[in-house]
């Protein structure tokens, strides 16, 4: 049969031990959960890319067709202009093409613009995703050396009790 000292001692070594198992299961969850929120902030991140590049890639074809209308548009008011016989037909070409350039020059600038505004774009979603990793409490692992050291504790504990009953409260 054993007494009160040693009773303590296995609920002592038995407590610490399954809080020791309860902390290590606890960390392991938060572990995966973190890297699941990980993953799901590299996707939201990658997903805001693809969006990003494929807003550049609409951009970049609306300004060629824009080029390409713009260029039509040119040789259809010059053939007008030779065939109607307007008088200086070197002023009429440079009046045009001054027009012409003006409306390239609108073109470029508003192309870049759209793609100053996607690179903001990129540069939101590269800091949405560094705001969801910051986001991301660490889980720290249970220590067994501070299981160990709470196991010997109790440990000494019991020879002390044990010395103090064997020897009439002198320890």
């Amino acid at each position: 049969m054993c007494g009160i000292a040693e009773a303590q001692l296995a609920l002592a070594v038995v407590t610490t031990v399954s809080d020791f198992q309860n902390k290590k299961a606890v960390h392991k969850r938060n572990t995966a959960v973190n890297e699941i929120s990980m993953r799901n902030a590299d996707h939201a991140y990658l997903a805001d890319l693809s969006k990003i590049d494929n807003e550049s890639s609409r951009a970049v074809s609306a300004k060629a067709i824009a080029e390409l209308t713009a260029r039509q548009e040119l040789a259809k008011n010059q053939a007008t202009a030779f065939n109607s016989g307007f008088g200086n037909s070197l002023r009429v070409m440079q009046d045009m093409s001054g027009k012409h350039d003006l409306g390239f020059s609108e073109i470029a600038f508003d192309f870049e613009a759209d793609m100053l505004a996607l690179q903001g774009s990129e540069n939101d979603a590269y800091a949405s995703m560094h705001r969801n990793y910051a986001n991301i409490k660490p889980s720290d692992p249970p220590s067994l050396l501070g299981s160990g050291l709470q196991i010997i504790s109790a440990g000494v504990n019991y020879g002390v009790a044990a010395n103090k009953a064997r020897n009439k409260g002198v320890y």
